[in-house]
């Protein structure tokens, strides 16, 4: 009868601390899970910022390439309209001298 009692209620008394133990080691085990993947996640959505900011770089660098090459388009037709309105002078001179000569 004794053995019987150690057996089915002393034995599981004595145990009760290292299963608490047990359940709170393995609680601060899945925390630490927890705490590394949210670590790896902001580490990833750090890394996708600075590729967005990289890449935000990158178009407004491609805008500004663009507004100066219609800066240099703009400059060059305003140089070529003088020469093509110079070059329709000197044809119709050509023509009138044309039409003159006998």
């Amino acid at each position: 009868m004794l053995s019987l009692l150690l057996f089915h209620f002393l034995i599981p008394l004595l145990l009760l601390p290292h299963l608490f133990f047990a359940l709170l080691l393995l609680a601060l085990l899945l925390l630490t899970l927890l705490l590394f993947a949210g670590l790896l996640l902001s580490l990833l959505l750090f890394a996708l910022l600075l590729l967005s900011l990289f890449l935000v770089a990158l178009l407004l660098l491609s805008l500004l390439l663009l507004a100066l090459l219609l800066l240099a388009l703009l400059l060059l037709s305003l140089l070529l309209v003088p020469l093509l309105l110079l070059s329709l002078l000197f044809l119709a001179l050509l023509l009138l001298a044309l039409l003159l000569v006998p």
